[in-house]
């Protein structure tokens, strides 16, 4: 009988340890805002993989990855997936953002980091960073320093990033 409840319950902790866990990811509760200062949200991409441009205005190299996203941004389109900036300038103006995003030549949609929640959470340690997670919001990666050299080892893990959970 003993023998018998220890089995059931060691059968339980491992199908326990096995399910995942409902509850949301932390991703979807950062306090974010669009460029232009209002309130935004990354939960409304709950279910698509998202790949996240770390960047700053005065980033010189945060400019230079902006061809090497470009394409990423255009290989993801028809997928489920998608790719953000995530401006890490709160103090900047609505004007000073926009200004900056374009002069980088960006066309894909950025956000602003209010406080360095994003970026305080998955530890980021510098700029340009490419943070990746699955469709459930589970942090897959970090890349840093984003170069034309590294868009075919990015390109070839899509597959991955797109199938994770």
């Amino acid at each position: 009988m003993l023998k018998t409840r220890w089995i059931r319950f060691s059968i339980f902790l491992l199908l326990s340890a096995c399910i995942p866990s409902k509850e949301e990811s932390i991703l979807y509760k950062l306090p974010l805002t669009d460029l232009e200062g209002n309130s935004a949200s990354l939960k409304k991409y709950k279910g698509k993989a998202l790949l996240l441009d770390v960047w700053a205005s005065w980033c010189e190299p945060c400019k230079e990855a902006v061809p090497v996203l470009e394409k990423l941004s255009k290989d993801l389109e028809g997928k489920n997936g998608v790719l953000l900036g995530i401006n890490t300038e709160s103090e900047l103006s609505k004007e000073e953002r926009l200004k900056a995003a374009r002069d980088f030549g960006m066309t894909y949609p950025s956000l602003v980091d209010q406080n360095f929640a994003l970026v305080n959470q998955y530890k980021v340690e510098g700029q340009p960073a490419l943070i990746v997670f699955s469709k459930s919001g589970t942090f897959l990666k970090i890349h840093y320093g984003i170069r034309d050299r590294d868009y075919p080892k990015l390109r070839l893990s899509f597959e991955n990033w797109l199938a994770a959970p």
